[in-house]
């Protein structure tokens, strides 16, 4: 019984470098896309398509530098959610 419930470690996945980790924030390597948590409660709410790609994000992060450097360096505190 106790073989059924003890939980078991693929080989090829733990020791594989293009598996996916399934830890938060990690790429995908095929599709790009990246690991994003999300509250279970919410699961039916959830569209894996939705979620961003690692070229999304490096867009967005160029455009923000690119705002950031038009600006003097100074980051407009009003539009800049608040990360705690």
């Amino acid at each position: 019984m106790f073989t059924y419930l003890y939980p078991r470690i693929d080989a090829n996945v733990s020791k594989g470098i293009n598996h996916l980790l399934k830890s938060p924030f990690c790429v995908h390597p095929k599709t790009g896309k990246i690991c994003v948590p999300f509250n279970p409660k919410l699961v039916d709410n959830f569209n894996p398509n939705e979620c961003p790609t690692l070229s999304q994000a490096m867009r967005e992060y160029d455009e923000m530098v690119a705002t950031i450097n038009s600006k003097g360096g100074e980051i407009d505190k009003s539009t800049t959610p608040i990360v705690s």
